[in-house]
């Protein structure tokens, strides 16, 4: 663990984080405002603002959402910045996904 990780998870443990981060929960309902789903006991409170030196703010850049919630945001926004578009693809992936599988395209590509 490197000394910004240690600072954060120091920070964390902290009351004012704690109770900041039950506030934020009970703001949103205890839904993950990604998915609409209720908040597993993993659930996290996503730093919007990701530079370092904004890390002990505590104002509205924050989002409940739930550990893959969380994963998948940060995985996207490593593309996201320098290709926007990637969204786009993403979304036709899932449109093309829901038609296959609710029965609205029967694609054999074993013929």
């Amino acid at each position: 663990m490197n000394e910004a990780q240690r600072r954060k998870r120091n920070f964390r443990a902290r009351k004012i984080w704690k109770l900041f981060k039950l506030r934020k929960k009970k703001e949103c309902g205890g839904k993950d405002l990604i998915t609409l789903s209720k908040l597993g006991k993993r659930w996290e409170l996503h730093h919007e603002d990701l530079r370092e030196e904004n890390y002990e703010i505590l104002n509205d850049n924050f989002l409940p959402c739930n550990n893959q919630t969380h994963e998948m945001i940060h995985w996207l926004y490593r593309y996201y910045p320098k290709d926007p578009e990637i969204i786009d693809r993403i979304k036709a992936e899932m449109e093309r996904m829901k038609a296959i599988n609710q029965g609205g395209e029967n694609e054999d590509l074993h013929e």
